[in-house]
């Protein structure tokens, strides 16, 4: 079975370089895996899913309704879809949702963890103090729940 995680974010904008870098670490730990690093969003993301049996998603999220360093995992119907007017501002989800209605051959199984940050708008090569101080928690915390949705039939 082949199986993908994707590290998305840019990795200039503080907190949002999150994804990529616990994409990074996770490929020690899963040599078995394709692990993809990247700033694509939307429709773009949807050609490095193709022909894979299961995709995961690696991000952060902002909500301000949970703590910095959360770690929360979300499937494809835990987001609102938008019909999509134009390729640059279609969110994943509504991407996920076209592709398959014009079968595309994506995963059937997607997930999302996303990792609750501070500050995604300041240029900065760093993270926030807030994630640092977490990001063995948060590796740790992540890598179990990739363990285990690579478990799932």
């Amino acid at each position: 079975m082949k199986n993908i995680i994707l590290g998305i974010g840019n990795p200039i904008l503080s907190d949002d370089g999150i994804g990529p870098l616990i994409a990074n670490k996770l490929k020690r730990d899963h040599e078995d895996v394709d692990i993809l690093i990247t700033a694509d969003s939307g429709f773009y993301l949807i050609d490095h899913i193709i022909n894979y049996e299961k995709a995961i998603f690696i991000d952060s999220i902002k909500t301000g309704k949970n703590e910095v360093g959360k770690v929360n995992i979300f499937c494809v119907n835990d987001f609102k879809t938008t019909i999509p007017y134009d390729l640059h501002s279609t969110n994943i989800s509504s991407a996920i949702n076209y592709s398959r209605k014009c079968g595309v051959k994506i995963p059937k199984k997607i997930y999302f963890i996303g990792i609750e940050i501070e500050d995604n708008y300041t240029f900065q090569e760093s993270l926030t103090n807030a994630i640092q101080s977490r990001i063995e928690n948060i590796y740790n915390e992540v890598n179990f729940i990739v363990e285990n949705l690579l478990k799932i039939n």
